[in-house]
């Protein structure tokens, strides 16, 4: 799975300024929305239920960090 870089500005506490924040997080491709949506279809719904559950408790909370200061 590919990793993407995600960027922001926002205020560092450490630094005491707005700094530039990135974090990484895995980029999925159309192979895989086609596979859930075939595996969605072949189960009648239940995949998508079971996706949006996954989904919900790996969702990007945090994980930012100032590309100044590392912190």
């Amino acid at each position: 799975m590919a990793k993407a870089l995600e960027q922001t500005i926002k205020h560092c506490r450490k630094c005491d300024r707005k700094t530039t924040h990135q974090r990484t997080y895995n980029k999925t491709g159309l192979v895989m929305f086609l596979v859930h949506l075939v595996l969605t279809v072949a189960t009648v719904g239940v995949w998508l239920l079971l996706l949006i559950v996954w989904k919900l408790l790996n969702a990007k909370i945090g994980g930012w960090i100032c590309a100044d200061c590392g912190k």
